[in-house]
């Protein structure tokens, strides 16, 4: 009989390291809580159609698909969507494990700890500043220093909108935009792109991050390239939370190229970084969208910590 070991991508946590997960468990959840945010605690599987295809999925008895859980804001929003609907705005936290596959069409998982926080209900420039201040704070409750990159996935979708993108080359100038491959991004362009505004924007993606002193100067030049309304009201909401979240207490920079996954983010998104670590330890943005998935409009705005990432850099 071979040992009985956890599955690739998974782990057992035992004592010291158990203790440490809780321990920084109980201080972000009494910083949330102190903001206001309550925790709902969802169950571990879910409909399958739930979640998108990053979720590991199986046939119950009946016949019916149904998933691992493989992302928190999901459940929240259906959570806020037909049990807390009518209130607004709604502070809602969790924590937990998600479990997703490493590729959609793959059969390896993994699994995450994270923990995180949803604004439900609030659609202003405040919100997103709320959301951003709390991620901040989060990061230095545990003793971290944190970088947070500020971006918005309404402006890439815009320009791609405004240059005619097949769905093919929206995801391939996206991969590029991504990695910061500005030869590949020029390439997609002069062959698929005609000249003019939204070449030129879409280009301007693959600039290197600019501190929160510098910003302004790359959202005015990007302003200038805007090549559609639906552009240009992405920047002015990037420059208005920017505006918004002075005073974080972290590093706040802007990425104009910085585009999380989860298709259903809608406007601002941003990554947060530990210090000198190249990795997102967390990220979030908005979802004006989602929630509507389950039959309720209203807009939404969060974010996660990735708390395998976190634990061993907390003090």
């Amino acid at each position: 009989m071979q040992p009985a070991t956890p599955l690739p991508g998974t782990q057992d946590l035992l004592f010291e390291a158990a203790s440490r997960l809780r321990r920084c468990e109980a201080t972000l959840c009494g910083r949330f809580e102190g903001k206001g945010y309550a925790e709902v605690i969802p169950p571990a599987i879910e409909a399958a159609d739930v979640f998108g295809p990053e979720a590991f999925r199986a046939l119950d008895r009946s016949g019916r698909l149904i998933a691992l859980r493989a992302d928190f804001t999901a459940q929240v929003a259906r959570i806020a969507a037909t049990r807390l609907a009518g209130i607004s705005p709604l502070r809602l936290y969790y924590r937990g494990s998600i479990v997703r596959r490493v590729a959609p069409d793959s059969g390896p998982v993994h699994e995450r700890l994270q923990a995180g926080c949803e604004l439900v209900g609030a659609a202003g420039p405040e919100a997103d500043a709320e959301i951003l201040a709390l991620a901040a704070a989060s990061l230095h409750a545990l003793g971290i220093r944190g970088r947070i990159s500020l971006g918005s996935t309404g402006y890439f979708s815009a320009l791609a909108t405004a240059a005619g993108a097949s769905e093919r080359l929206a995801a391939a100038l996206n991969d590029a935009v991504d990695r910061k491959d500005l030869p590949t991004l020029r390439t997609l362009c002069e062959r698929e792109v005609a000249a003019g505004k939204a070449r030129d924007a879409i280009l301007l993606l693959a600039q290197p991050p600019r501190p929160q002193t510098e910003a302004r100067e790359l959202l005015a030049r990007a302003e200038t390239l805007a090549p559609s309304e639906d552009a240009l009201r992405a920047l002015r909401r990037v420059s208005a939370a920017l505006a918004a979240a002075r005073g974080l207490g972290a590093e706040l920079e802007v990425d104009l190229g910085e585009v999380r996954g989860l298709g259903y983010y809608t406007g601002i998104v941003f990554n947060l970084y530990a210090a000198g670590s190249p990795r997102p330890v967390g990220g979030g943005g908005r979802y004006d969208t989602l929630l509507g998935r389950f039959g309720d409009p209203r807009p939404a705005v969060g974010f996660s910590l990735d708390l395998d990432a976190l634990v061993p850099l907390a003090c």
